[in-house]
Protein backbone atom coordinates (compact mmCIF):
# COMPACT_ATOMS: atom_id res chain seq x y z
CA UNK A 1 0.00 0.00 0.00
CA UNK A 2 2.51 2.28 1.09
CA UNK A 3 4.33 1.79 -2.69
CA UNK A 4 1.03 2.07 -4.39
CA UNK A 5 0.22 6.11 -1.98
CA UNK A 6 3.99 6.94 -3.15
CA UNK A 7 3.54 6.18 -6.68
CA UNK A 8 0.36 8.20 -6.85
CA UNK A 9 2.14 11.52 -5.54
CA UNK A 10 5.25 10.98 -7.52
CA UNK A 11 3.61 10.52 -10.65
CA UNK A 12 1.62 13.63 -10.76
CA UNK A 13 4.41 15.65 -9.71
CA UNK A 14 6.95 14.08 -12.10
CA UNK A 15 4.29 14.56 -15.08
CA UNK A 16 4.14 18.53 -13.73
CA UNK A 17 7.85 19.11 -13.73
CA UNK A 18 8.26 17.92 -17.42
CA UNK A 19 5.37 20.33 -18.34
CA UNK A 20 6.71 22.95 -16.11
CA UNK A 21 10.50 22.48 -17.38
CA UNK A 22 9.14 24.21 -20.86
CA UNK A 23 8.43 27.17 -19.21
CA UNK A 24 10.73 30.24 -19.13
CA UNK A 25 11.40 30.15 -15.54
CA UNK A 26 14.01 27.89 -13.53
CA UNK A 27 12.85 26.01 -10.63
CA UNK A 28 13.39 27.35 -7.09
CA UNK A 29 14.96 25.22 -4.29
CA UNK A 30 14.90 25.45 -0.50
CA UNK A 31 16.59 23.21 1.93
CA UNK A 32 17.32 23.03 5.48
CA UNK A 33 19.94 20.61 7.47
CA UNK A 34 20.42 20.08 10.77
CA UNK A 35 22.70 17.46 12.22
CA UNK A 36 23.39 17.37 16.69
CA UNK A 37 25.52 14.83 17.98
CA UNK A 38 26.32 13.94 21.48
CA UNK A 39 28.76 11.47 22.86
CA UNK A 40 30.03 10.71 26.69
CA UNK A 41 28.17 9.89 29.53
CA UNK A 42 24.90 10.14 27.19
CA UNK A 43 25.07 9.08 23.21
CA UNK A 44 22.30 11.21 21.33
CA UNK A 45 22.27 11.87 17.58
CA UNK A 46 19.35 13.92 15.62
CA UNK A 47 18.70 14.41 11.53
CA UNK A 48 16.65 16.78 10.08
CA UNK A 49 15.89 17.95 6.40
CA UNK A 50 13.37 20.01 4.71
CA UNK A 51 13.52 20.39 1.25
CA UNK A 52 10.82 22.70 -0.79
CA UNK A 53 11.10 23.12 -4.69
CA UNK A 54 8.68 25.70 -6.78
CA UNK A 55 8.18 26.54 -10.30
CA UNK A 56 5.61 28.80 -11.97
CA UNK A 57 4.86 28.74 -15.64
CA UNK A 58 1.99 31.42 -16.72
CA UNK A 59 -0.88 30.45 -14.52
CA UNK A 60 0.84 27.44 -13.28
CA UNK A 61 2.36 26.98 -9.89
CA UNK A 62 4.18 24.07 -8.96
CA UNK A 63 5.33 22.62 -5.28
CA UNK A 64 6.81 19.81 -3.52
CA UNK A 65 8.11 19.50 -0.42
CA UNK A 66 9.87 17.12 1.80
CA UNK A 67 10.24 17.14 5.15
CA UNK A 68 12.22 14.05 7.65
CA UNK A 69 13.28 14.11 11.71
CA UNK A 70 15.63 11.01 12.62
CA UNK A 71 16.85 10.87 16.21
CA UNK A 72 18.52 8.24 18.14
CA UNK A 73 19.64 7.54 21.92
CA UNK A 74 21.69 5.66 23.48
CA UNK A 75 21.41 3.09 20.52
CA UNK A 76 17.42 3.05 20.55
CA UNK A 77 15.67 5.08 18.30
CA UNK A 78 13.32 7.76 19.65
CA UNK A 79 11.83 10.04 16.42
CA UNK A 80 11.72 8.71 12.55
CA UNK A 81 8.85 11.15 10.75
CA UNK A 82 9.20 11.52 7.25
CA UNK A 83 6.45 13.78 5.23
CA UNK A 84 5.87 14.32 1.14
CA UNK A 85 3.89 17.05 -0.34
CA UNK A 86 2.73 17.72 -4.27
CA UNK A 87 0.68 20.55 -4.76
CA UNK A 88 -0.58 22.43 -8.23
CA UNK A 89 -1.93 25.71 -8.12
CA UNK A 90 -4.02 27.56 -11.28
CA UNK A 91 -4.21 31.10 -10.86
CA UNK A 92 -7.81 32.70 -11.08
CA UNK A 93 -6.57 36.25 -10.63
CA UNK A 94 -3.61 38.01 -9.40
CA UNK A 95 -4.18 36.86 -5.52
CA UNK A 96 -6.71 34.57 -6.10
CA UNK A 97 -6.14 30.82 -6.85
CA UNK A 98 -7.51 27.21 -6.72
CA UNK A 99 -5.07 24.06 -6.46
CA UNK A 100 -5.05 20.42 -5.71
CA UNK A 101 -2.62 18.75 -3.06
CA UNK A 102 -1.30 15.10 -2.00
CA UNK A 103 0.51 14.30 0.85
CA UNK A 104 2.06 11.32 2.64
CA UNK A 105 3.38 11.17 6.29
CA UNK A 106 5.08 7.96 8.13
CA UNK A 107 5.02 8.78 11.66
CA UNK A 108 5.53 5.48 14.08
CA UNK A 109 6.08 7.29 17.19
CA UNK A 110 2.99 9.35 16.73
CA UNK A 111 1.27 6.09 16.17
CA UNK A 112 1.02 6.40 11.89
CA UNK A 113 2.46 3.91 9.97
CA UNK A 114 1.25 6.17 7.44
CA UNK A 115 -1.36 8.70 6.37
CA UNK A 116 -2.47 10.26 3.49
CA UNK A 117 -4.52 13.26 2.80
CA UNK A 118 -5.78 14.67 -0.84
CA UNK A 119 -7.37 17.83 -1.18
CA UNK A 120 -8.74 20.58 -3.26
CA UNK A 121 -9.68 24.14 -2.41
CA UNK A 122 -9.10 27.99 -2.61
CA UNK A 123 -6.18 30.07 -1.69
CA UNK A 124 -6.06 33.97 -1.41
CA UNK A 125 -2.92 36.25 -1.01
CA UNK A 126 -4.26 38.14 1.48
CA UNK A 127 -1.34 40.85 2.44
CA UNK A 128 1.39 41.28 -0.32
CA UNK A 129 3.86 44.11 0.36
CA UNK A 130 7.63 43.93 0.29
CA UNK A 131 7.62 43.20 3.97
CA UNK A 132 4.74 41.48 4.75
CA UNK A 133 3.16 38.41 2.81
CA UNK A 134 0.63 36.42 4.28
CA UNK A 135 -1.59 33.68 2.27
CA UNK A 136 -4.38 31.46 3.15
CA UNK A 137 -6.09 28.46 2.30
CA UNK A 138 -8.81 25.94 2.65
CA UNK A 139 -9.90 22.95 1.02
CA UNK A 140 -11.74 19.62 1.07
CA UNK A 141 -11.10 16.16 0.16
CA UNK A 142 -10.49 13.17 1.63
CA UNK A 143 -7.78 11.42 4.27
CA UNK A 144 -6.84 7.74 4.85
CA UNK A 145 -4.66 6.53 7.84
CA UNK A 146 -3.42 2.97 8.46
CA UNK A 147 -2.28 2.91 12.44
CA UNK A 148 1.14 1.26 13.87
CA UNK A 149 -0.83 -0.94 15.84
CA UNK A 150 -3.32 -2.11 13.55
CA UNK A 151 -6.54 -0.96 11.96
CA UNK A 152 -7.36 1.91 10.03
CA UNK A 153 -9.42 4.61 8.94
CA UNK A 154 -11.10 6.95 6.55
CA UNK A 155 -13.26 10.10 6.40
CA UNK A 156 -14.00 13.08 4.23
CA UNK A 157 -11.56 16.06 5.65
CA UNK A 158 -11.47 20.00 5.79
CA UNK A 159 -8.26 21.89 6.51
CA UNK A 160 -7.15 25.77 6.60
CA UNK A 161 -3.56 26.93 6.06
CA UNK A 162 -1.91 30.12 6.61
CA UNK A 163 1.16 30.90 5.47
CA UNK A 164 3.16 34.30 6.51
CA UNK A 165 6.63 35.75 5.84
CA UNK A 166 7.65 38.86 7.60
CA UNK A 167 11.39 40.30 5.79
CA UNK A 168 12.18 42.58 9.05
CA UNK A 169 15.78 43.59 7.74
CA UNK A 170 17.13 43.40 4.17
CA UNK A 171 18.91 40.03 5.91
CA UNK A 172 16.57 38.54 8.82
CA UNK A 173 13.08 36.97 7.76
CA UNK A 174 10.15 35.76 10.28
CA UNK A 175 8.00 32.48 8.98
CA UNK A 176 5.23 30.83 10.25
CA UNK A 177 3.35 28.00 8.50
CA UNK A 178 -0.06 26.94 10.57
CA UNK A 179 -2.30 23.92 9.68
CA UNK A 180 -5.56 23.04 10.90
CA UNK A 181 -7.11 20.41 9.46
CA UNK A 182 -10.36 18.31 10.91
CA UNK A 183 -12.38 15.21 9.98
CA UNK A 184 -15.92 16.23 8.76
CA UNK A 185 -17.61 13.25 10.19
CA UNK A 186 -15.65 13.68 13.81
CA UNK A 187 -15.08 17.34 14.88
CA UNK A 188 -12.82 15.91 17.81
CA UNK A 189 -10.61 14.27 15.13
CA UNK A 190 -8.64 16.79 14.28
CA UNK A 191 -4.53 17.79 13.77
CA UNK A 192 -3.01 21.31 14.13
CA UNK A 193 0.91 21.67 12.88
CA UNK A 194 2.87 25.16 13.38
CA UNK A 195 6.19 25.53 11.73
CA UNK A 196 8.21 28.69 12.90
CA UNK A 197 10.90 30.13 11.84
CA UNK A 198 13.70 32.74 11.99
CA UNK A 199 16.61 33.10 9.72
CA UNK A 200 19.30 35.49 9.00
CA UNK A 201 21.34 35.17 5.54
CA UNK A 202 24.59 35.25 5.18
CA UNK A 203 25.38 35.33 1.64
CA UNK A 204 23.62 34.97 -2.07
CA UNK A 205 22.82 31.31 -1.41
CA UNK A 206 23.22 30.34 2.72
CA UNK A 207 21.33 31.54 5.72
CA UNK A 208 21.48 30.12 9.59
CA UNK A 209 18.19 29.71 11.18
CA UNK A 210 16.14 28.68 14.46
CA UNK A 211 13.01 26.83 14.06
CA UNK A 212 10.24 25.38 16.36
CA UNK A 213 7.66 22.81 15.24
CA UNK A 214 4.32 21.77 17.11
CA UNK A 215 2.05 18.91 15.39
CA UNK A 216 -0.68 18.18 17.86
CA UNK A 217 -3.24 15.41 17.66
CA UNK A 218 -6.80 15.89 19.35
CA UNK A 219 -7.26 12.08 19.23
CA UNK A 220 -4.24 10.16 18.74
CA UNK A 221 -3.97 6.57 17.46
CA UNK A 222 -3.38 5.03 21.08
CA UNK A 223 -3.49 5.89 24.75
CA UNK A 224 0.45 5.89 25.61
CA UNK A 225 0.51 8.47 22.88
CA UNK A 226 0.83 11.96 23.50
CA UNK A 227 -1.43 14.48 22.19
CA UNK A 228 1.88 17.22 21.02
CA UNK A 229 5.39 16.76 19.68
CA UNK A 230 7.56 19.60 19.73
CA UNK A 231 10.77 20.13 17.89
CA UNK A 232 13.21 22.87 17.95
CA UNK A 233 16.09 22.92 15.50
CA UNK A 234 18.76 24.97 14.64
CA UNK A 235 19.82 24.68 10.84
CA UNK A 236 22.07 25.41 7.76
CA UNK A 237 19.45 27.13 4.85
CA UNK A 238 20.39 26.78 1.28
CA UNK A 239 18.39 28.66 -1.19
CA UNK A 240 19.25 28.72 -4.97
Amino acid sequence: MKKLVFSALVVPLVSGIAIASEGKKDWKFHSELSYVKTSGNSKAETFAAKAEATKTVEKNRFTAKASGLYAKSDGSETASRWYILGRWDRTITDRMFWFLQGDLLNDKFAGFQYRTVWLGGVGYDILKTKKHYLKGLASIGYAYQKYEEGGSDNYPTASIDLNYVWQILDNLKFKEDFNYQTSLSDMELFYVNSDTSLQVKINTHFSLGVGLRIAYQNTPPAENIKKTDTTFLTSLIIDY
